[in-house]
């Protein structure tokens, strides 16, 4: 497993950043689609949220591992695990609102 970083530091400082730039970025997405009305952004959404559930997922996985392996570093771990599983209930929402905005959009439109 050449792909997984070696050093738990890294993975914990990692996935700190993931877990907050996939809920700056997605936070971003949805009060640009409410300040622009662009329907294409709501697509956009969608799909930014497919990939941020693939790439929190992957660290999420390297964490629980590292959690399991490193006796040491297991309290930081969690705070990030925190983090990451903290974006699953927002993520939700965000759905949630992308849907309804797009069962709006297709309602008007015909």
């Amino acid at each position: 497993m050449d792909f997984f970083s070696k050093d738990c530091k890294d993975q914990i400082y990692i996935g700190k950043r993931v877990a907050f730039f996939t809920f700056l970025i997605g936070s971003i997405i949805l009060l640009l689609y409410h300040i622009t009305h662009y329907h294409g952004t709501i697509y956009f959404s969608l799909l930014f949220m497919v990939s941020a559930f693939f790439v929190n997922t992957f660290f999420a996985i390297q964490l629980l591992i590292s959690y399991s392996n490193n006796k040491d570093y297991r309290k930081p771990i969690l705070t990030a695990l925190f983090l990451l599983f903290l974006n699953i209930p927002i993520g939700y929402l965000y759905i949630d609102l992308g849907f309804k905005i797009y069962n709006l959009i297709s309602f008007s439109i015909v």
